[in-house]
């Protein structure tokens, strides 16, 4: 089993989720240019809330790979016909805060001196 996915793959889920490309078939060049137009400003936005950051997007954690595909195919619903739910995009977020939950910081512990 993988350990991390890549961008294409991420994007090829997202585009699974959204039922725009048939099982085994190949997506579509204009579906995977808006698909992939939309992947950085999510990670940035990802990353502003304190979700998750996705420093390198060829070595994404497969237990993020879901979630992540899921907030992407929320952003890109609209052409797909459908539209953009908060709902599943709150869903999916406090998926991956709870993932992330219990991992080190290794940030530096502030001493309180009296």
């Amino acid at each position: 089993m993988d350990i991390t996915k890549a961008r294409d793959e991420l994007i090829r889920e997202a585009a699974d989720k959204l039922v725009i490309v048939g099982t085994g078939q190949p997506l579509d060049a204009d579906y995977f240019e808006r698909i992939n137009n939309a992947v950085d400003p999510m990670f940035a936005q990802l990353r502003v809330d304190s979700v998750c950051v996705v420093d390198n997007d060829a070595l994404i954690p497969s237990e993020w790979f879901d979630a992540l595909a899921g907030l992407l195919a929320n952003i890109c619903a609209p052409m797909a016909g459908k539209g953009f739910d908060p709902q599943i995009k709150m869903f999916y977020e406090m998926q991956l805060k709870r993932m992330n939950a219990f991992k080190p910081g290794f940030n530096v512990q502030e001493a309180e001196y009296f």
